[in-house]
């Protein structure tokens, strides 16, 4: 058997293998370009594979949908049986584990529960802030005001709703108040593994605790890098060996992935002046000794900057880079709209995946826009993806909305349904209307008698129709079909969302005091220069070869003050 083990993970180096094979308890500290996402694969595989009599789950618990999909990728490829896997972020991770087999072990969730988006909570924020005449501020957190906190929460109560943020405070509750159910999860569990722990919080570390608390056996496996905590204003902390020590009461070993297979070393030496925890990186892949462009430009114009990048991709295709391995990055999205729209026109022969605003807005917790992605996207691929969107479906509808559906319903059934959907007109909304009817009444669903699906089918059209209004958006199905597709090209993208990702040509903008950190931080912590370091730390280190910054001059504040470029990089 050990054999067997060894040689499935004959690819590994030492360090990742030794991970893999520890048999305690790990918190494991990975560099920039380490192979952290292929140990975390290869240490799930193995627990499936070393366990492969065992009835019990495997869990790996990511920070984004991407990251968890990138792992059922990777693992499907290395013939292991995926039954014993389930990867996920915490919040479906608590859906699945907790809230639907135990809704009726909380008050908020016992009658049935409805989980609202973005869109419906602004929409009844702002009705509180009308009702008790408190002016409205987009930007701002109207919670932290605690009438209307209290308003929104009796509001969210009597209608049966749920946010996002109550998911975990609701599993937690019911992990802390009824004992067995914390033992149940425990033990079909053999180990739960957390991808980015630096980025996890306290409740969901505590959510974690108290199943582990139930079945020590449990295995854990904590991988990261503190370097890279840029959640920490959302409350993510980077505990220390000793400190989940304490928490767990169990003993940790803490094992380093040390080497990069990313970066040149021009490039590691560059951005190792942003780290927080000093740590020696080396790099170890075949560009370590390759000549690196590392630019940095603070007299350009925001108005000569799509020029300047355009010329620079340009450039690099010419000479041969994928258009795949080139990245430009800004603070915020509404930045990337307008940097992105003017590189298309002035860049019309490459290829771009870039942000754009769809008319159906990205929600899978909302039951409506899984329906509509299994409607938008292409039939015959990705069967197991749509398997498992279809299976959500059903226990939306089931857990969340409690309805009780035929026997003969299942997710074949489900799928038949929405692929023969018949196509209207070229209208896509129409189209997806019908398409939802449809499915309800071959499911023996009424929506007159199921008032809050029916609200929730009445609030995802107003969202959708609003956001169609606001942008003058296509409803045309090629339009939406197109918003679905899988996009290639050069990535754009925040510097958030490139977390995790590698390119050869990085081209960054924005970097900016306001915009790196925003202004929200600057005003409320004394230790803003920690989080800028984190950013660029992580900005810089996405890029193999190529690092071109830019602190564009022209943007100003709303009083018309001009932002000055981020203070960290003048090293």
């Amino acid at each position: 058997m050990q054999d067997n083990i060894y040689d499935f993970l004959k690819d590994l180096n030492d360090a990742q293998k030794n991970a893999c094979l520890e048999e305690k308890n790990v918190l494991l500290r990975a560099c920039p370009g380490s192979g952290k996402t292929r140990t975390l694969t290869y240490k799930l595989a193995y627990f499936a594979k070393k366990n492969s009599k065992s009835y019990k789950k495997n869990i790996a618990i990511t920070y984004t949908n991407r990251a968890s999909e990138e792992i059922k990728s990777r693992v499907s490829q290395l013939n292991i049986d995926t039954d014993k896997i389930w990867t996920g972020t915490i919040h479906q991770f608590c859906l699945e584990y907790i809230i639907r087999p135990y809704s009726m072990y909380s008050n908020l969730t016992k009658k049935g529960y409805d989980i609202i988006d973005e869109y419906t909570q602004k929409k009844y924020i702002k009705g509180i802030c009308d009702q008790l005449k408190i002016t409205f501020n987009n930007n701002e957190n109207m919670l932290e005001n605690e009438k209307v906190y209290c308003e929104y929460k009796k509001l969210l109560k009597d209608k049966k709703q749920i946010d996002f943020t109550m998911i975990l405070e609701i599993s937690y509750n019911i992990l802390k108040e009824k004992e067995f159910v914390a033992k149940n999860i425990a033990n079909i569990i053999e180990s739960i593994l957390v991808d980015e722990y630096q980025d996890t919080n306290l409740l969901q570390y505590q959510i974690l605790e108290s199943i582990y608390s139930r079945n020590k056996k449990i295995k854990l496996f904590f991988v990261g890098d503190t370097n890279q905590a840029i959640y920490g204003t959302l409350g993510g902390i980077a505990k220390s060996k000793i400190e989940l020590e304490e928490m767990y009461h169990t003993e940790f070993i803490e094992l380093e992935l040390r080497g990069c297979y990313r970066s040149t070393q021009n490039i590691i030496n560059y951005y190792k002046n942003f780290q927080i925890e000093e740590a020696n990186i080396e790099s170890c892949c075949n560009l370590k000794n390759e000549d690196s462009i590392i630019s940095y430009d603070k007299n350009i114009n925001k108005i000569d900057l799509a020029n300047v990048i355009s010329n620079i991709i340009r450039d690099e295709v010419n000479h041969g880079t994928n258009e795949e391995d080139i990245c430009v990055i800004a603070p915020q999205w509404w930045q990337l709209f307008d940097i992105g729209n003017k590189l298309k026109i002035l860049l019309p022969e490459i290829r771009f995946d870039s942000p754009e605003i769809s008319p159906i807005k990205y929600d899978p917790l909302n039951i409506y826009y899984l329906i509509a992605r299994l409607l938008f996207t292409e039939k015959g691929k990705n069967t197991v993806s749509r398997k498992n969107t279809a299976k959500e479906i059903i226990n939306i509808l089931k857990s969340e909305y409690k309805i009780e559906l035929p026997k003969f319903i299942d997710t074949y059934l489900v799928l038949k349904l929405i692929n023969s959907s018949i196509r209207y007109n070229d209208d896509g909304i129409l189209t997806l209307k019908k398409c939802i009817m449809d499915l309800f009444e071959k499911c023996r669903i009424n929506l007159k008698q199921e008032e809050k699906l029916k609200q929730k089918l009445c609030e995802f059209l107003e969202n959708t129709n609003d956001r169609i209004n606001r942008y003058n958006l296509s409803i045309s199905l090629e339009n939406i079909e197109k918003s679905f597709k899988i996009k290639k090209g050069v990535v754009i993208n925040t510097f958030h969302g490139i977390k995790g990702e590698e390119y050869k040509v990085v081209i960054a903008t924005g970097l900016l005091k306001g915009y790196i950190p925003n202004w929200k931080i600057i005003n409320k912590t004394l230790v803003s220069h920690v989080e800028t370091n984190k950013l660029l730390y992580v900005i810089c280190s996405r890029a193999k070869q190529k690092l071109y910054l830019f602190s564009e001059k022209g943007r100003t504040t709303r009083n018309g003050i001009e932002l000055l470029p981020t203070n960290e990089l003048n090293i």
